[in-house]
């Protein structure tokens, strides 16, 4: 039973890292956004299996090994399907490559497709402070007023490995330190004014938002269990 769990696990897997071109359909001419669509479903497969392989030793592994799995099904299985989706203001598009996202409905569609229940919409339309008062614990939110870009830098490489939820003056995304770099992942308004994965030590929003609110929601022990049951 466990290697057909492994055996079909790998199949998926292999299905949602497949690069868009490599799928070659046999009865029809699909468009690029019906392949991400499909690569898509692969990659929120993958997630559920991982989670029902995981649930029965959830209680016995270290919380760090619980942060790396929930952290790795959001920034690497889900966030890379989305990087070059259109920004609008009034986005809500519920499929990467498809329509327009704003950026709270980014970061609350993105973690409802990883497997975390939440209210999608209501927690998108909200201040992204209190979007992310309303999903983390107090204690692992920080905030930051008039303070260096280095310096927030510094605290993220200070609390290590994770995933954040970052609210700015009007903006909000994703922090991801992966260990070796900081990355800033948004919808964004300004630029490209699509969804990207950039440096944070250097984004031009990071550095001009005056208020800062960072909740390390890998880190909550609260949402880790709520998103493996």
């Amino acid at each position: 039973m466990r290697s057909a769990l492994a055996f079909l696990f790998l199949a998926t897997l292999t299905n949602c890292s497949q690069k868009e071109n490599s799928i070659k359909p046999q009865a029809q001419v699909l468009k690029r956004s019906e392949i991400a669509t499909i690569n898509y479903d692969s990659c929120k497969a993958v997630i559920l299996l991982n989670k029902k392989s995981q649930q029965g030793r959830w209680t016995k592994i270290s919380k760090q090994e619980k942060e790396k799995i929930f952290t790795s099904a959001v920034a690497e299985t889900i966030i890379p399907a989305w990087i070059g989706t259109a920004w609008d203001f009034n986005g809500t598009s519920e499929k990467p490559q498809q329509g327009n996202i704003a950026c709270g409905y980014f970061v609350t569609t993105i973690l409802r497709d990883a497997g975390l229940s939440l209210a999608r919409i209501k927690l998108a339309q909200c201040a992204s402070e209190q979007m992310i008062t309303s999903l983390v614990q107090s204690k692992y939110i920080q905030r930051f007023s008039q303070v260096k870009i280095e310096d927030f830098i510094q605290s993220i490489k200070g609390q290590g490995y994770g995933l954040y939820i970052v609210g700015l003056d009007n903006h909000t995304g994703f922090i991801y330190n992966d260990g070796k770099e900081i990355h800033f992942i948004h919808s964004t308004f300004i630029g490209t004014r699509n969804v990207q994965k950039e440096n944070a030590a250097t984004n031009w929003i990071l550095e001009k938002s005056k208020y800062k609110v960072l909740g390390k929601i890998s880190a909550d022990e609260k949402v880790l269990d709520r998103w493996i049951n």
